[in-house]
């Protein structure tokens, strides 16, 4: 089972095309966005993938994403673990 991350990400002062531009790049290289939380996604890495390097990819990813988009900042958390990622909700 291999490593898979939870990243909730925020770029604050962004408009409309530089959020498209940024997660147009995440979904290309198979991020995956959570519906119905606008901030939140999910990566899943192959089991040979280590753990520093699947830390290394998901830096390099947002990087590049924030200098395509041109977004003037970018903040994030990541949580990155073996177990399967839990979505659910309450209503």
């Amino acid at each position: 089972m291999g490593y898979k991350a939870l990243i909730t990400l925020d770029l604050p002062n962004s408009n409309n095309t530089i959020r498209n531009e940024f997660y147009n790049f995440l979904e290309e290289h198979n991020w995956y966005k959570i519906d119905s939380l606008t901030t939140a996604w999910i990566v899943n890495f192959n089991e040979e993938t280590k753990r520093e390097n699947a830390l290394k990819t998901l830096r390099t990813r947002l990087k590049t994403a924030k200098e395509i988009s041109k977004a003037s900042e970018v903040k994030y958390a990541i949580q990155l673990a073996k177990a399967s990622v839990i979505i659910n909700y309450i209503n």
